[in-house]
């Protein structure tokens, strides 16, 4: 059994977007949310308990998560609603330094409503969802740098 190779995104496939709060959204194709989303739950344990118990495995720097994170970061630095307060969306550093958190949300086409800036059909869209808040490690990180996580 073969398997078809990772779709890859490019920073015109990422629709960036506010919902009515405004809050930061990346639209992205419905092919890569579904992987992204997968790779978001690797290693979480829902039922764990504590401090920030729900954080995904450690994406290697080259792999296809941390290279999709990365240009969905691209993406957003180059919007104005984002580039507005860099900080305020957690990609502060991301251009200086290589690293950085996205505190808004990514999802597929199918789970984004644009003429209502709200999701859509939330209860069956959920493996459209990206969970957690991608990170990429930054520079200073060392064995860490440039992995993701969320």
């Amino acid at each position: 059994m073969t398997t078809a190779p990772a779709p890859a995104l490019t920073a015109a496939d990422v629709t960036v977007t506010t919902d009515n709060m405004g809050r930061v959204y990346a639209v992205i194709p419905d092919d890569v949310a579904r992987l992204l989303a997968v790779a978001s739950l690797e290693g979480v344990d829902m039922n764990a308990r504590g401090y920030d118990p729900q954080e995904s495995v450690v994406h290697p720097a080259d792999s296809w998560a941390a290279a999709t994170v990365r240009v969905i970061f691209d993406a957003l630095l180059d919007c104005p609603d984002v580039t507005e307060d860099v900080h305020e969306w957690g990609l502060g550093q991301y251009r200086t330094w290589g690293g950085g958190t996205f505190w808004g949300f990514i999802v597929g086409r199918s789970g984004w409503d644009a003429d209502t800036r709200w999701w859509r059909d939330y209860d069956r869209t959920g493996h459209l969802r990206v969970r957690g808040s991608a990170t990429i490690a930054p520079r200073s990180r060392r064995h860490l740098a440039g992995t993701c996580t969320f």
